[in-house]
């Protein structure tokens, strides 16, 4: 018996001795429905034990041997564009698995006292918390209590995460939590739930919640920060909102005192922890501060690997990734979304190297990430007039006009078949009458773009944006040379360097190499370039983007050592605003 468990315990919820239990004079009839619950389960264990193959997938159970490998060894090291370590996480989830030994005594208590203190005594099921949840469940006419040991909870962790909580559910989780009892012992379940439970903030298994909390290991945590780590796994996306942390402090006081009284922990322990002041980290660990940039990475390394190599395997993943810049990259948006006008309260930046089209830096958004999980920086975001460089560009390698090409900005009204006319209109509302293209570029006149978008043709539009880079869907319509198109910032700084390098595209690079344990490159750079534009209608196309930068839009990124390029944007009544720019060695 492992020493941390204190030896037998009464069951918080049995009665003193002398008085009825839960069915004695209830006014509720259940004890035919739990019979017969108590006869579907140990038919459903046996079945769990005895059929196998086509058996198991009627059921619905998960194969026999998914049931061998509890904890995954799998653990990818990430390095930045200079082969330092940033961190090591989880091949499919934000986490790093420890060994029990490594999680701290106090924790162990604590989640034994928080969610299964009969853990070390049972074969995997509790029955007395079975028969309470069996009659809350009857008394609401339907599933309110799930009564689950901590082997239940992991098997759902584990199997059964998406599954509706139906009868017939609990009843696979409590065939596979005796089969898993059967085959693993207590001390490596434990593990498994320790390195698998949700702790909310998104830190997923018990060594990132001791960082992401209290910026520690969890061999390090303390009585109450134990308790209270333990006490967020009840309602985790709940209390470990800011706004709820009483309610979390309240739950860590509740289960101090259960420890006390299971003998987990002395009452006098319990309560200098009740008043233990809770020292929080301020300061965002590695994985945090680069959470964008990592989860994309993930993204990709699900792509391209199988789901058993990144479970199983420890990999070395080299990306592009400049520390130096993603930093500057996170505090230059979250200053200017402070600064930014009434309604603009987030914001996405990509950087890409010129170069060799790495990824410098990626950040989806601002603020608390786990409150509102969306990567805006790999998302599709309506691009506005950032798109009229690419209408331009069609024109100038067809032939259809020059840098000094004058272009009536005048009124418009296209007619098609079929379709209600099209008027466009300036962004002001005013007409400005003849106007060269360099003019037409540095005031982001709609009219003209949408002139020349009609005199290359819309389809040559289309063609042209794809060779630079636009992955996403381009419809052919007069409003495409306005940006009507939805496309990613990381999309969007892509085709913006195939400018940047005179017509020269390349994939974008986040992962530049993938090694197994003993070195071996197993995943390569699969990046793709070539000359798609001749360089002199490219050419004309940058100067006149430097004209944008230097006195039209986008003259607030003038650089003071250095030429730079580019364009702005607004769409959906500014509900999207773009700056794209470049100099020789970065676009942004």
């Amino acid at each position: 018996m492992p020493a941390i468990y204190p030896g037998p315990v009464r069951h918080p919820d049995s009665p003193p001795h002398g008085q009825p239990g839960i069915g004695s004079g209830s006014k509720f009839r259940w004890t035919g429905s739990l019979v017969t619950l108590l006869v579907i389960i140990g038919f459903s264990a046996l079945a769990g034990y005895v059929f196998s193959g086509a058996w198991r997938t009627l059921l619905g159970l998960p194969a026999a041997s998914e049931l061998d490998h509890l904890n995954p060894s799998g653990v990818i090291e990430v390095y930045d564009r200079f082969d330092r370590l940033v961190c090591k996480i989880r091949g499919d989830e934000y986490s790093t698995p420890v060994n029990l030994s490594l999680v701290s005594r106090d924790m162990r208590k604590a989640i034994l006292a928080a969610e299964d203190h009969h853990f070390y005594r049972h074969a995997g099921i509790s029955l007395p918390s079975i028969i309470r949840a069996t009659a809350s469940n009857l008394r609401a006419g339907r599933i309110v209590e799930g009564g689950s040991t901590i082997t239940q909870q992991l098997v759902k962790n584990m199997f059964f995460k998406n599954e509706d909580r139906t009868v017939a559910v609990k009843l696979k989780e409590i065939c596979v939590a005796l089969e898993l009892e059967g085959k693993h012992s207590k001390d490596s379940i434990l593990e498994a739930y320790l390195n698998n439970v949700y702790f909310g903030n998104g830190a997923w298994g018990i060594e990132r919640a001791a960082s992401v909390y209290f910026g520690k290991p969890a061999s390090r945590l303390n009585l109450a920060e134990s308790a209270y780590l333990a006490a967020l796994v009840k309602a985790p996306s709940e209390l470990s909102s800011p706004a709820n942390q009483e309610s979390a402090r309240q739950r860590q006081r509740h289960i101090l005192d259960k420890m006390a009284d299971y003998g987990l922990a002395s009452r006098h322990d319990a309560d200098q922890a009740k008043r233990a002041r809770l020292v929080f980290s301020k300061q965002a660990d590695a994985f945090r501060r680069n959470f964008h940039f990592l989860s994309y990475v993930q993204e990709l390394l699900r792509q391209r690997l199988s789901k058993e190599k990144l479970l199983n395997d420890r990999l070395r993943v080299y990306t592009s990734l400049d520390p130096q810049a993603q930093a500057l990259a996170q505090q230059a948006l979250a200053d200017g979304i402070r600064k930014a006008p009434r309604g603009v309260n987030q914001g996405a930046l990509v950087s890409i190297s010129v170069q060799d089209n790495s990824v410098l830096s990626m950040v989806g958004g601002v603020g608390d990430f786990w409150q509102n999980q969306f990567n805006r920086a790999t998302n599709p975001h309506t691009a506005g007039s950032a798109f009229k460089p690419f209408v331009y560009m069609a024109a100038l390698r067809y032939g259809v006009i020059g840098p000094d090409t004058l272009i009536d900005d005048y009124p418009l009204t296209i007619t098609r078949p079929a379709s209600a006319p099209y008027s466009p209109k300036n962004f002001d509302g005013r007409f400005a009458g003849l106007m060269t293209v360099r003019q037409a570029l540095a005031r982001s006149s709609n009219l003209c773009a949408v002139r020349v978008g009609q005199a290359v043709g819309i389809e040559k539009v289309v063609e042209t944006a794809r060779l630079a880079g636009i992955q996403s869907r381009l419809d052919p319509f007069p409003s495409l040379a306005l940006g009507s198109c939805a496309v990613s910032p990381l999309e969007m700084a892509n085709a913006y360097a195939t400018l940047a390098r005179y017509g020269v595209f390349a994939t974008p690079v986040v992962i530049r190499r993938v090694e197994d344990t003993h070195g071996k490159t197993i995943v390569l750079s699969d990046q793709q370039s070539g000359r798609v534009f001749d360089p002199e209608p490219v050419a004309q196309l940058v100067d006149v983007l430097e004209t944008v930068v230097d006195r039209g839009t986008g003259r607030r990124a003038r650089l003071p050592d250095r030429p730079a390029a580019g364009k702005t944007g607004t769409s959906d009544e500014s509900r999207d605003v773009w700056f794209i720019g470049f100099t020789p060695e970065v676009v942004t």
